[in-house]
């Protein structure tokens, strides 16, 4: 697990002279060893977090006679992928997986990545032909962001590095912020800067040096994606519980390769204590470690010490209180060095802070929801849907009413509905398929907000194909394909990066997660006896009956959730009053007063709308921009 950086400029010297500058802005992610290497006009540097192969054999940038290789995360089955190197006469030694990768990329040129099983962001130069070669794993588990104008083509691991580079345009894509205040990330291939992009998950860059001085640098570049697990979600399998246990152990156990040891974070929800299961079935050692709140209806710590209490494993607890957010919620626009809006950022650095302690390598459940049907969200969204098609007539009077008098009018009647209400029911009834009435559920500042606020109004998601697939597994797919990778993986990724602890997805294996996509979605489901569904992780909580007692297992999901906005009502209030002049030229003051102004009087305001532009304004005032 590492952090890496590099690129090129085109007659220009800046990035030789602030490269070591760069790098070392991500050193808590690697603070173990690092490495530079110049190379015709390339420029490659590396910070190492050491988990596989102590030695400095692995010292990075890695290279031979032709290629430089700096390569971040881990290759689970590198062994294995030895073998097969070595079965087709190939001389590897399986020291590092790092070895592996560039022996693996020497055979195979760009397709060696068919073979890996793990999670990884790495640049590859090729002296001989020239070219510059940028992976990011099939599901988006590491992060690697490039950036490119008319004097250079730079790569990092975080935008940070980017932004030490000082020739950097640092310019707010408009764009991407209306996609961060419509959903509390920003989607690939968007990042918060102009000429700045994520590589997308499970795709891949070739920069042909020498076709830059013909065609240009834009023309230069090739992107290629390499991996779309799309044709697995078209097959409706029935369930097969030998297999599923096979590939489940495959995917935890193979996150348990390690030279140092691992821990586990237990939530005390199904797929955290379903990782837990698996390993102790497996008979391996571990501790667990879990974060509770003062406020009840927030804290699962009782569930974690009682799951932990019957697989016999030690648990450890860390109590996230109102002094411990304010403590951390300073340093966020820093972490992650673009805006980031899920509030669940704040436990989750409490406990790697605390993890770190006594670990460098930690198990994370990340993918369960999107793999097992779990989230709450697609059950609401599936029966709104159904239930809205009788009144889709209505959508026209909607759209010519004004939304403030119709609130007005609907709460004299008796109902209570606020202005998101009103505008998530608006956009419902008007949506044009049933993944734009999903998009319209998991958005906050909707079309209207936008609007108001001179933002633009573009869609990323028209293109996204869905086609043929059934609505749960549309929820699944959009996001297994965005919310899992830009939100969910980030914000353990800079969490766990930022204290040098490195942290792992035992349920995102490749088969695993191609198993659990091809099923038919009624597998997944759990139903009442009407025949309405309530709940997802049929087949995960069904697997756990053999380790829990149901009423561990079968309870309502509670998910990770802080009570931030309790919080903002209280001593955090002055936050936003201290960093609002910092929306000034990108949000409209009318709309953030009356927003504002609605939320101290305790009317119904989506709080999340209120949290993203806080985290925007705190984002500009860190960076300067």
């Amino acid at each position: 697990m590492c952090r890496i950086v590099g690129g090129f400029e085109i007659e220009e010297n800046g990035l030789k002279n602030n490269i070591e500058k760069m790098r070392d802005t991500m050193i808590n992610g690697g603070p173990d060893d690092c490495g530079i290497i110049i190379k015709d006009e390339i420029v490659l540097a590396h910070r190492r977090l050491s988990i596989i192969d102590l030695s400095c054999y692995s010292h990075q940038p890695f290279c031979d006679d032709r290629y430089i290789l700096v390569f971040n995360g881990e290759i689970y089955n590198y062994k294995e992928v030895a073998k097969t190197l070595q079965n087709k006469g190939v001389n590897c030694v399986a020291r590092s997986d790092t070895e592996v990768l560039l022996s693996s990329f020497r055979h195979w040129g760009a397709t060696c990545v068919e073979y890996f099983e793990g999670m990884f962001a790495f640049v590859i130069y090729d002296s001989l032909e020239r070219k510059l070669y940028l992976f990011r794993d099939r599901f988006g588990v590491k992060p690697l962001y490039y950036y490119y104008d008319s004097h250079c083509f730079l790569f990092a691991s975080e935008l940070k590095a980017l932004m030490a580079y000082p020739k950097l345009q640092k310019k707010i894509d408009e764009v991407a912020l209306s996609y961060f205040l419509e959903l509390g990330y920003i989607p690939a291939p968007f990042s918060i800067l102009k000429n700045a992009y994520k590589l997308e998950q499970g795709h891949y860059l070739q920069i042909d040096l020498e076709n830059i001085k013909k065609q240009g640098l834009e023309k230069a570049i090739k992107k290629v994606r390499y991996y779309d697990v799309k044709s697995y979600y078209r097959i409706n399998n029935c369930f097969d519980s030998v297999c599923f246990q096979e590939k489940l152990h495959r995917s935890v156990s193979l996150r348990m390769v390690s030279d140092v040891n691992v821990g586990v974070c237990l939530s005390g929800g199904v797929d955290s204590s379903l990782v837990c299961a698996v390993l102790k079935e497996s008979g391996y050692d571990f501790e667990t470690f879990s974060i509770s709140f003062m406020e009840s209806s927030f804290n699962e710590g009782n569930y974690a010490k009682k799951i932990a209490n019957i697989l016999g494993v030690k648990n450890h607890q860390f109590l996230c209180s109102l002094e411990e957010a304010q403590n951390i919620i300073p340093s966020l626009p820093w972490i992650y060095d673009e805006p980031f809006g899920d509030s669940s950022a704040i436990p989750t650095l409490l406990l790697v802070q605390n993890i770190k302690k006594t670990h460098k390598v930690a198990l994370s459940a990340d993918g369960g929801d999107e793999l097992g049907l779990g989230y709450d969200r697609y059950f609401w969204a599936f029966y709104r849907y159904r239930k809205y098609q009788k009144y889709k007539n209505l959508s026209f009077l909607l759209k010519i009413l004004n939304p403030e008098i119709m609130v007005k009018l609907l709460q004299q009647c008796g109902l209570k509905v606020g202005i998101d209400k009103f505008l998530r029911i608006k956009g419902q009834l008007d949506s044009k398929s049933f993944l734009e009435h999903y998009l319209v559920e998991i958005t906050h500042l909707r079309r209207e907000g936008l609007r108001a606020n001179g933002l633009p109004i573009l869609n990323k998601w028209q293109i996204f194909d869905s086609d043929g697939l059934d609505y749960f597994k549309q929820m699944s797919y959009f996001d297994l394909q965005n919310y899992l990778s830009e939100d969910i993986l980030t914000k353990t990724d800079r969490a766990s990066m930022n204290v040098g602890l490195e942290m792992r997805e035992p349920l995102l294996g490749k088969e695993l997660v191609e198993f659990m996509v091809s099923l038919n979605p009624l597998e997944n489901l759990i139903k009442q006896e009407d025949g309405q569904v309530i709940s997802g992780k049929r087949i995960f909580k069904k697997y756990l009956e053999r380790f829990l007692p149901r009423e561990l297992i079968y309870r309502p999901k509670m998910g990770f959730g802080i009570p931030l906005e309790q919080w903002m009502r209280g001593n955090l209030r002055h936050l936003l009053d201290e960093i609002l002049p910092y929306a000034h030229g990108y949000l409209d003051g009318r709309f953030l007063e009356k927003l504002i102004g609605d939320f101290d009087r305790g009317e119904r305001v989506d709080f999340a709308k209120i949290w993203y532009i806080y985290i925007f304004c705190a984002w500009r005032k860190e960076w300067n921009i």
